[in-house]
């Protein structure tokens, strides 16, 4: 029975900063994207009034990982058993599959470094190292309880931010970048499909395999208020050598400190991304027949949708160049195109040397 089903495939978990929202079933160059100021942990000001540094570079570690468990369709919840497909005596459907992701799990590690041309001009570059895994259950015989793990090198972001306004209460500033294809989408794994390795879904794929293009504009208050605002979007373009792109992504997220010493910051946050499904499709893991889909996450459709995340997090400036960044984030509504694993939460860390 493991060669009527090309295998299914993983799962991702998304993106994120902790506070950049991220989406169930993304890919994991959706999972590592991150806005001017989760690269660099720092304000989106001049930078020279917070952190009085003669360097003109910056340095980021940043650490995350999220989990995805349980499936939605649009907003309505579905149970694993009504997803997964019983097999022969039991209806198939568009909507149930004989091989189902349980549980994801995604880590990421960006390393970032920023060069300050001017008080106007700064240029970044960032490279993900991504590890991901997911457990499966299936009907198909030997392949009852199994897992798929990737990693490697994602995509590599090269971006360059204009100031474009500045006065004595607020800052605006206008980010565009590059996402280069480095990270791979010929990974392979042992699936029910066949023996031995097989081409892995989206979810599995390190890369989105295309030119895109990261753009953001940034607000925030220098005020007595500590509020910041940005707007984003990820350009797709063409499709990749396996013949599809991942979908366009739009978010609005804010966020407000408190200042409860000189040196920490708790802050509250909340974030609204719209991601487009799939285009295209990569035939290599599908079936012929009436349903060409072994796993949801082998169908391009069942990608995207509607989230809202709310975000805590803390801020510490130990030092006059250093500055350490803790942060949690949770769905609090989703509206996905499902059924697709939903995001459960995402934390992580960020350890970055400021301008």
């Amino acid at each position: 029975m493991r060669k009527l089903f090309p295998f299914y495939f993983s799962a991702s978990v998304l993106l994120g900063s902790l506070a950049q929202v991220c989406w169930a079933q993304s890919t994991p160059s959706e999972f590592a994207e991150l806005s001017l100021d989760q690269l660099f942990d720092m304000n989106i000001s001049d930078g020279t009034e917070q952190n009085p540094s003669d360097s003109r570079w910056s340095f980021a570690y940043n650490f995350k990982l999220a989990e995805f468990r349980g499936y939605l369709d649009g907003d309505a919840k579905r149970s694993d058993s009504s997803v997964l497909w019983q097999g022969q005596g039991t209806t198939r459907t568009d909507s149930n599959f004989p091989i189902l992701p349980t549980v994801i799990d995604q880590q990421v590690q960006i390393f970032s470094v920023g060069y300050r041309v001017n008080d106007d001009w700064r240029m970044h570059v960032s490279v993900p190292y991504i590890t991901q895994s997911t457990d499966h259950i299936s009907i198909v015989d030997d392949y009852d309880h199994f897992t798929i793990n990737t990693d490697g090198v994602g995509d590599a972001v090269l971006s360059v931010s204009h100031r474009l306004v500045a006065t004595s209460d607020d800052v605006w500033w206008f980010t565009f970048g590059v996402s280069l294809p480095t990270g791979s989408i010929d990974e392979v794994g042992d699936t029910p499909r066949d023996a031995g390795d097989q081409q892995l879904p989206y979810t599995m794929q390190l890369g989105s395999g295309t030119y895109d293009f990261p753009v953001e504009f940034s607000y925030k208050s220098l005020g007595e208020h500590d509020f910041s605002l940005s707007m984003s979007a990820m350009v797709r373009t063409g499709k990749n050598d396996r013949d599809y792109r991942l979908g366009n992504s739009y978010s609005i997220s804010g966020r407000y400190k408190f200042h409860a010493t000189p040196e920490l910051k708790p802050y509250l946050g909340m974030e609204y991304q719209y991601r487009s499904a799939i285009h295209g499709q990569d035939d290599e893991i599908t079936l012929s027949g009436l349903f060409p889909y072994p796993a949801s996450i082998t169908n391009p459709k069942l990608y995207g949708g509607k989230k809202v995340s709310a975000q805590v997090g803390i801020r510490w400036q130990f030092s006059e160049s250093y500055a350490l960044r803790a942060e949690f984030s949770k769905p609090v509504y989703q509206h996905l195109n499902g059924p697709q694993p939903k995001e459960n939460y995402r934390t992580g860390l960020t350890l970055s040397r400021l301008m």
